[in-house]
Order: C-alpha cells, then sequence, then structure tokens
C-alpha cells in the first residue's frame, strides 16, 4: 500500500526541513511532497541544501491551505494520501501504523493520527461539533494519560495532518479553495461523512505539533476566518430550521467567548473589543454577500449526496460537543 505525504509549507523555516526529514525515515517508504505557497523566507532553499529526497511544487501565489490542498491531490497519485502542515514531526513508525490500521478497517477513507505535543498534550484525538457547527478538537489540551486514546471511530482527521484514501478524496470532491483557511476541513470531512467514509483514530500514527507556525492563536484574522467558514458551511449543510436559528445561537456564544479572550493575541499584540466585534462583523457581512452561491452548492449537495439533513443531524448528534 503505497503512501504519499504532501506538506502545505508557508514561511516554514527550518520546521520544513526536519518535517520532511521525520517522514522520509520513516520505517515505512513514502513519498513526499512539498507544496510551497508562495513563502517569502528562505525555507525551500533549505530543503533543497539538505538534499532530502522530495518533490517541491511551487506557487507563484499563497493559495491558501484549501487551494494549496487541492493542488498537492493533483500531483500525488498514491492509494494512501496525506496532507499535513510544515511544522510536524513524525514518529518513525507513523507511516507502518497509518498502513496497519487501514489493513485493520478496510472500509474506512481515513485514519486520524495521534496528534500531541512531546510535553505530552495532546492537540486532538477527533472533532466534536455543537448544533451550530462550532467545532472543537477532541481532547485538545489534555494530557495523553486523560484523553480517550482508544482506537475507534471518529468524525474526521484534524487538520494538521490529513490520511485518507484517494477513492474517499475523489468521492467527497476538492476543498473549497475559497475558504482560505480554517474549518475546510471539517467541511471536507463532512463531504466524506455524506459520502459513506468513516475515519478511525489511530493512537499508535503518532505525531508531534507544537501548534501553528502560520496563524496567531486569538487574533482577528483567525476569527474571521473560522466565523465565515463555519457560516458558509451551515448555509450549504444545516437542516433550514437550524439555519434560522443561527443569529441568536452566535448571540449566546459570543457572549460566552468574551469572558475568556485574554488582553493580548498570542504574539503578544493587544487585543482590543473594537477588532474582535470587527472581525466578527466582517465574517458575517462576507457570508451573507455570499448567500446565492451557498445556496447553490447547497442545492448540489443534496443531488449529490441525498438526504443531507438527516444525515447531518445524525453527525452531530453523534460527535455532539455538549
Amino acid at each position: 500500500m503505497s503512501i504519499d505525504v504532501g506538506i502545505i509549507n508557508y514561511n516554514g523555516g527550518c520546521e520544513l526541513t526536519e518535517c520532511v526529514r521525520s517522514l522520509v525515515s520513516q520505517t515505512t517508504a513514502v513519498r513526499v511532497f512539498v507544496l510551497d505557497n508562495a513563502s517569502s523566507d528562505d525555507s525551500v532553499q533549505l530543503l533543497k541544501n539538505s538534499g532530502l529526497p522530495c518533490t517541491i511544487v511551487p506557487s507563484n501565489a499563497n493559495l491558501g491551505y484549501a487551494g494549496a490542498c487541492n493542488m498537492l491531490m493533483e500531483n500525488m497519485d498514491a492509494d494512501i494520501q496525506v496532507l499535513c502542515n510544515m511544522d510536524l514531526e513524525f514518529h518513525p513508525d507513523w507511516a507502518k501504523n497509518i498502513v496497519a490500521c487501514f489493513e485493520r478497517h478496510p472500509d474506512a477513507g481515513s485514519i486520524a493520527s495521534l496528534v500531541m505535543e512531546k510535553s505530552g498534550v495532546v492537540n486532538a484525538v477527533g472533532v466534536l461539533f455543537d448544533a451550530d457547527l462550532f467545532a472543537k478538537n477532541e481532547a485538545s489540551g489534555l494530557d495523553i494519560s486523560e484523553a480517550d486514546v482508544r482506537e475507534k471511530e471518529v468524525f474526521g482527521c484534524y487538520g494538521a495532518v490529513m490520511s485518507f484514501r484517494k477513492e474517499a478524496a475523489v468521492a467527497a470532491g476538492l476543498m473549497d479553495a475559497g475558504f482560505f483557511l480554517f474549518f475546510e476541513e471539517s467541511e471536507w470531512y463532512f463531504r466524506h461523512n455524506l459520502a459513506g467514509y468513516k475515519t478511525i483514530f489511530c493512537p499508535d500514527a503518532k505525531v508531534f505539533h507544537e501548534r501553528s507556525m502560520t496563524t496567531v492563536r486569538y487574533s482577528p484574522l483567525k476569527l474571521f476566518y473560522s466565523e465565515r467558514n463555519r457560516l458558509r458551511s451551515c448555509i450549504r449543510l444545516l437542516p433550514a430550521g437550524e439555519i434560522l436559528k443561527l443569529p441568536f445561537r452566535a448571540v449566546i456564544r459570543y457572549l460566552s467567548m468574551a469572558k475568556g479572550v485574554p488582553g493580548q493575541s498570542g504574539d503578544g499584540k493587544k487585543l482590543s473589543k473594537i477588532s474582535i466585534c470587527g472581525a466578527l462583523a466582517k465574517a458575517w457581512l462576507q457570508a451573507f454577500v455570499r448567500l446565492p452561491a451557498e445556496l447553490k452548492t447547497r442545492r448540489e449537495y443534496r443531488q449529490k449526496f441525498g438526504e443531507v439533513d438527516a444525515k447531518v443531524m445524525t453527525l452531530l448528534e453523534q460527535y455532539k460537543l455538549n
């Protein structure tokens, strides 16, 4: 069973080289592809200087995460394909364990890795949702001794590393490049589920991740993209009655979230209420402007996948956040 791994790089510095090094050192061979998303640093040159075997796919413009994933899938042809961040380190037996898990579960479309920090803090086991598609990574922030790390069925893969059969990706279709950043993998994995492909979490497939280098935690930029794309996904996927409840649920959520927002973002910059409110307003405005296009996509999904409303509500009940 062959594996192609596609890495999305944007100003990854030396982290990119170390990520590739951990992949070419696997006990089971993998082919490595690197999509450089118009980086302005020397990350690609550092990788070339290392002499590590990989295929570099350049992009003249920053395609965002979803667009870069699509371009990588166009270049990869293995039975098992992987899309991942550049700031990861793969355990030497990761690929071997991914293949073994696919073999144990021939009906699985994807295998989710155990993504964690080297300290033992878990990044993600699976993904859980509220009724408005607000998503949270299962077991995020827990010590591995406290997390449920049994091999089990989960909603989908954590976006930092997604391992899937080529046939599942074809059935789901390409990611929406217009999402640019955030929620693209969640929307994509709803389509995987709608197409009948399940995901199995494999605790032996370990990947180490110290959180995102590309975006800053609590930043207005992250808030804008995550909210806009969540709202766009709601219009595509939720029953009409649930869509009408979105503004009311948003008010409750924003008031609750406001209590836990720190005084500064992850890069040390001061957070103002004006910038946060502006990011939220912009997200809702852009989602509203795109309403006709999203309704068209909604119709297309129902033609392609059938009883979308019932299937999505079943998924939300199965992977309920609260």
